[in-house]
This record gives structure tokens, sequence and C-alpha cells, in this order.
């Protein structure tokens, strides 16, 4: 067990290090819609909490109604912030004319993967309370992804949410479900699955979540999906897992959009390419699917 936290921990900070060299490079290259209003560090729970903040953006000259995207960023788990989605956040917003609600959430291994399912329901009902948003197209990238689709199981079950240790007292609905290069396996010996569980010096309330939440096919058989979309790329890692997702909702029944985004000469489809590249052609496919998706 000592051995599996090493690698861990090792895995932890070596993909921390990467992805920071890579994002800050890209963000500062970055051209973000001039066509879009931005209300932004909005806080959500606790004040002097960074990671208790959200974005709302909305396309200039409309209105904010009772529904929005839910966006949540990737990173494995134990790297992101807001600000890594906010261009393509705020270019979902300008081509759907849907406000999105961009958040903010704890990593790993500060909290459990419950302490970050509490995170996001309570924006989802600071949101609703605050805001008057109660209907949710919910989407994510990488980690994301399986967040996104964790959260829809959350507030569809009343019952999972008791297992995890979440409450939400809004009455909110989830229309659709959008997950980019999404991972929805996990794996308690490997990283990041290794994190999932409660830090061993956790006493703030956090708990460990139950088996069936380390494969979503398991909670999914429980709770169900609205409408769900599906984007991955020839060239991303985790595209088998996404393949087998899309085949596992068709078996359910349940709803569901799947784009393989093909690499070109000058463009690659590698994970999380629709937020990495956002002005690429195969990018703005696949954001037109989702927005398909959302208005169903």
């Amino acid at each position: 067990m000592l051995f599996d936290r090493y690698i861990a921990e090792k895995q932890r900070k070596a993909f921390i290090n990467l992805c920071t060299r890579n994002d800050s490079m890209r963000l500062a290259h970055e051209v973000l819609p001039t066509n879009c209003d931005a209300e932004c560090d909005i806080c959500y729970e606790s004040p002097d909490i960074p990671e208790h903040r959200l974005d709302i953006y909305n396309l200039k000259g409309t209105t904010v109604g009772d529904t929005a995207f839910f966006l949540i960023h990737g990173g494995a788990f134990v790297y992101g912030y807001k600000e890594l989605d906010k261009n393509f956040g705020m270019n979902l917003a300008v081509f759907s004319s849907i406000p999105v609600v961009n958040v903010n959430y704890h990593l790993l291994p500060v909290k459990s993967l419950a302490g970050i399912l509490k995170d996001l329901c309570s924006a989802v009902d600071f949101i609703a309370k605050q805001r008057g948003i109660n209907k949710f197209h919910l989407i994510g990238d990488s980690a994301g992804g399986y967040l996104a689709v964790m959260l829809a199981c959350l507030l569809r079950s009343k019952s999972v949410r008791h297992d995890i240790g979440v409450f939400i007292t809004s009455d909110v609905e989830v229309i659709s479900v959008n997950s980019i290069c999404g991972v929805y396996e996990g794996n308690t010996r490997k990283f990041p699955g290794y994190f999932f569980r409660k830090p061993a010096s956790s006493d703030d309330g956090d708990i460990d979540i139950p088996e069936y939440i380390f494969d979503l096919r398991n909670i999914i058989r429980r709770t169900g999906l609205p409408r769900t979309c599906l984007i991955t790329g020839d060239k991303d890692f985790l595209h088998s897992n996404n393949v087998r997702m899309r085949d596992f909702l068709i078996e359910q029944g349940i709803p569901v959009k799947f784009y393989n985004a093909i690499s070109s000469e000058t463009h690659s489809a590698e994970h999380v390419f629709a937020i990495s590249d956002p002005a690429w052609q195969e990018s703005h496919t696949a954001l037109k699917l989702i927005i398909d998706n959302a208005v169903g």
C-alpha cells in the first residue's frame, strides 16, 4: 500500500507539472469572444476559498433564464481551475445562446471524490437559489466528464446522494449530459483513483465513497441518464473508454450522440481537443453536437 501511494504521488506531481507548462502556453495565446458577458469569481459557498467560486457567461444582448450549461473542468481530479475552460465556455454560450456556469471545486487529495461532489452540489444549489437556474445541461472534459455523469446520477437519485453524503435542497432537473474525452472507470490502486478515498487526516465530514462509484456503468444502471453526448478523438488516449461507454448507454436504451474527431495534417484530435483547440473545425463540430444534444 505504501508503494501504491508513492507511485500515485509521483504520478500526481509529474502530471501537474506537465499540465502547468502546457496550459500556461495555451492560455497566454487565447483570444476570448468579445460578444460574451462574463461575470467572474462568484462565491457559491465559502468566500475565502478559491475553490468555491464560479463564472457565468452569457451572449451579449440576451437574458439569463432558468436553464444553463454547468461546465466542469478536467485535470485527472488533481489539477485544474475554471479558467482552463473559459474560452470554450464563452464560445459555448455564444453559439448556443444558453448561459454557461463554469465552476471551481476542490481537488484530490485535499478532498476525496465525495468532497469534490459536495462542492459541485453546493454550486448547483447556489445557482438554483440565488440565480433562479434550475434546469441544467451538465458538461465536462476528461475528469470533468466523469464528474458531469456522476453529478447527473446524484441529482437524479436521493439514495445515491445519501450513499455519498451529499445533499441538495433545490428542485433541479438535468436535461442533458455532455462529456468531452471523459474517463468513466477508476482503479483504487492506480493514479488518480488511488486518491478517490477519504484522506487519512480528514476530519471535516469527508467520507469514503461506495465501491459502485469506481465504474460509472454501475451507478448508471441504478439511476439512468438523460440524453447524453460523448466526444472523443482518434488520438484521445481515452478513446476506447468512450467507445465502451457509448456501447453501454446504447444497451441501456439511453439516447446517446457520439462523435469521434479525426486528426488532420495540421491538427491532432488528441485528449480534450475541443478545449485546447476550440478554433479547429472538428472542435466546432463537437460544439454543435453538444448544443444539438442540449436543445433536443
